[in-house]
């Protein structure tokens, strides 16, 4: 009866990991899910996972705090999607002159109810674009470790193709399958992504985890106990010293295809990166820093060593366009926007619409759909609330640390939670630069590794645990005694063995002479 009664949950916690699953692989595939169809169908699977999730909301395991962001964070582009009175909405700064173009356009005389967005369908379009990633966040939430693993290296697997493509691009020539349409002779490669920043975006959140792994698997095995550096060092002869040098090979191919998308930003925070992953994990080499103070030095001059290396890299192979050498021109003119319409903003997605009345003329030849800098278009669309959901969000990041960054052992799985928090900071860091987390697949893997970061160390998979098999063996305490035959073989029974009698025990048993 238990094993019936846990079977829908374990049925309902594989559909979801399969669902999560087909979601990772599916983002990137069609140009990061940017283009109208596949956007569509990723905003599906979303919303089939989330009515997967909400099946049993009990189940979920989420902090309260955790609740009270994921709620904000969907609520937010909502409260602009309210009607309010023609008399209030006149009010709001920055509000009148457009409200009154929308009402002459549409040959109105004075103005209805409106909402607080001044384009309430792109409102409505940002917020269907919220469900995909609190979809990933939440689902990553409900996995186990175990599981949670096993989408890390499907990730490791999505990095590595797209590194390798990108290396293909850059040597291919103009033109051919393999490119995707993408012209390598003007900038870097992109993968299957339409911008080579957007590539090193993907690419740069997720170094850091495969280095994570490379510094986890370099250790002596668990039941090795000899001391002396030979015999630390045969360890690569081993199936773990065999992993070491693939997660080795896989962080010199991302590296690689950071250096060939030849982003400036990306360049730099993947020396950033290392930098970090380096100091954090140096004193934790393969588990229990098994190389003691000697190899925590090695590692972190080794670390220096890259990221100095990596330097002349950034002058020889980056490289800017011209739109992005006039970013500092957007942003004065974002600036100058987001004032107007303090305290409330222009609208959750309105950017693309409402910016060309502050475009300057040196921007003239160009359509400024984003700002090249994520917190300053979001301060521009939602305000002071934008500001403060903001500041709620990066406060519970900052309190996350301080639970997973302990002095105990760390296990595998600490590694990736300590690995994700730093591919999260370097993606944050990116979005002063650019809108990486505009990108719906991007968007996918950002939520992923929150999720992954936002757990709780140590918990169980659904699946394992639950379920009670069947007795197998005889229930000794209400069968009959010795000798009525009950547990003899039988065609009736024939799983049961013939007993051997204890001599001990059994009085009727022959005993030696």
């Amino acid at each position: 009866m238990e094993a019936t009664s846990h079977a829908p949950h374990s049925l309902r916690s594989q559909a979801i990991f399969l669902s999560l699953l087909a979601i990772l692989l599916f983002a990137p595939v069609f140009r990061a899910s940017v283009p109208a169809l596949p956007l569509m169908v990723l905003q599906l699977a979303s919303v089939a996972l989330l009515a997967m999730l909400a099946w049993a909301p009990g189940r979920l395991r989420l902090r309260s705090w955790e609740w009270l962001g994921v709620g904000l964070l969907l609520a937010f582009p909502l409260l602009y999607l309210i009607p309010l009175p023609g008399g209030v909405i006149e009010g709001v700064p920055g509000q009148a002159s457009y409200r009154a173009a929308i009402n002459l356009v549409a040959g109105e005389g004075q103005p209805g109810a409106s909402p607080l967005s001044l384009v309430a369908y792109l409102t409505q379009a940002s917020w269907l674009m919220l469900l995909v990633p609190v979809a990933v966040f939440l689902a990553t939430r409900q996995l186990g470790e175990t599981r949670q693993l096993t989408l890390v290296k499907v990730l490791f697997i999505i990095i590595a193709f797209q590194a390798l493509l990108a290396l293909v691009q850059y040597g291919a020539a103009q033109g051919g399958l393999l490119l995707f349409g993408f012209d390598p002779s003007e900038s870097g490669a992109a993968g299957t992504y339409r911008n080579r920043n957007h590539l090193a975006g993907l690419l740069e959140m997720s170094l850091p985890l495969v280095l994570a792994m490379l510094l986890f698997s370099l250790g002596r095995e668990a039941t090795d106990r000899k001391r002396g550096w030979r015999r630390k060092v045969s360890f690569f002869a081993s199936l773990r010293g065999h992993k070491a040098l693939a997660y080795g090979a896989l962080a010199v191919l991302v590296v690689l295809g950071l250096v060939f998308t030849r982003s400036r930003t990306g360049i730099a925070l993947a020396m950033l990166g290392i930098l970090f992953t380096t100091f954090l994990f140096s004193r934790r080499i393969g588990g229990d820093n098994v190389y003691g103070p000697t190899g925590t030095l090695v590692a972190i001059v080794i670390g220096i060593a890259v990221s100095i290396g990596l330097a002349p890299v950034l002058d020889r192979f980056s490289v800017g366009g011209a739109l992005e050498d006039m970013r500092w021109t957007i942003y004065d003119a974002s600036i100058a926007g987001m004032a107007t319409f303090l305290p409330f903003g222009s609208g959750p997605g309105t950017y693309v619409q409402v910016f060309p009345a502050f475009q300057p003329l040196e921007l003239g030849p160009w359509l400024i759909d984003f700002a090249h800098n994520d917190y300053l278009q979001w301060l521009f669309e939602g305000g002071m609330l934008a500001a403060l959901l903001i500041l709620l969000l990066f406060g519970l990041y900052l309190w996350q640390w301080t639970r997973i960054y302990s002095r105990d052992r760390w296990s595998r799985y600490r590694f990736i939670q300590v690995a994700a928090g730093i591919g999260l900071l370097m993606m944050l860091i990116h979005e002063f630069l650019d809108f990486n987390l505009r990108i719906p697949a991007n968007m996918v893997f950002f939520a992923l590794l929150a999720g992954i970061f936002f757990s709780e160390p140590g918990q169980a998979d659904e699946s394992k645990g639950r379920r009670r098999h069947k007795r197998r063996t005889p229930n000794l305490a209400s069968s009959p005694l010795p000798g009525d035959g009950a547990l003899a073989p039988s065609p009736t029974n024939p799983q049961v063995q013939e007993q051997i009698p204890n001599p001990f025990l059994d009085p009727a048993a022959e005993r030696p002479s």
